[in-house]
């Protein structure tokens, strides 16, 4: 059972939703066909059909409530001038969903989404291949007239004659080489010194005597003096 199942949530806020759906139609006004997964092509759908719908009437209130939807002022004048008058028999079924494999890293289900009725891109393409044939007429003509002026000019000019390399000069005569200076002798040694003999050591200074080894004087001596 369905009960409560509205619509494709694809993990993302209504307002991230929106403006995805948003993005998408406008890509696919622009381009009139994208590749994207299977899911958000179908609801794709959804969003843009209902526009589409709304483009066939042209007047300044449907202008402004698809331009609400779609906020491009190119895709909804694309829309109005465009695709409008393209669908303007067709009632429903402008967006046709068309498998096309699986995507690399995840294996997310593709597929392309394009307008159902694509009939005047063929037409342009046609008209700029008729453009492009006409202008190579054109340029075949100017070659062939570029092709008889070549043959009356007169033949190429003749070869300058090759100039002849100079010769080098011969090799420069080896310079006498230059015979290495004699070391002068090794100086003469110079006499050793003599070292001089140190004085003999002082003779020793008599020791003096300190009080300790001075006699000690008797108590009573200092009144016999």
């Amino acid at each position: 059972m369905r009960h409560r199942k509205l619509s494709r949530r694809f993990s993302r806020t209504s307002s991230h939703r929106q403006a995805m759906m948003r993005n998408l139609a406008i890509s696919i006004v622009e381009h009139e066909i994208i590749r994207t997964t299977v899911e958000k092509g179908k609801e794709l759908r959804r969003f843009l059909e209902p526009l589409i719908t709304k483009s066939k009437l042209d007047n300044l209130h449907t202008r402004r409530v698809v331009l609400s939807k779609l906020g491009s002022k190119d895709a909804v004048k694309k829309l109005f001038n465009d695709l409008g008058p393209r669908f303007i028999d067709v009632k429903g079924g402008y967006l046709r969903v068309i498998k096309a494999g699986f995507r690399e890293g995840d294996k997310a289900d593709m597929c392309y989404v394009e307008l159902t009725r694509r009939v005047e891109i063929a037409e342009k393409l046609d008209q700029t291949v008729d453009l492009n044939e006409s202008a190579s007429d054109k340029f075949d003509d100017i070659d062939q007239a570029s092709l008889e002026i070549a043959k009356e000019q007169p033949t190429a000019k003749e070869e300058a004659p090759k100039k002849t390399a100079a010769k080098k000069p011969a090799a420069k005569e080896e310079a006498p080489k230059k015979t290495a200076a004699k070391k002068p002798a090794a100086k003469e040694e110079a006499p050793k010194k003599t070292a001089a003999k140190k004085p003999a050591a002082k003779e020793e200074a008599p020791k003096k005597t300190t009080k300790k080894e001075q006699p000690k004087e008797s108590w009573w001596s200092r009144f016999l003096k």
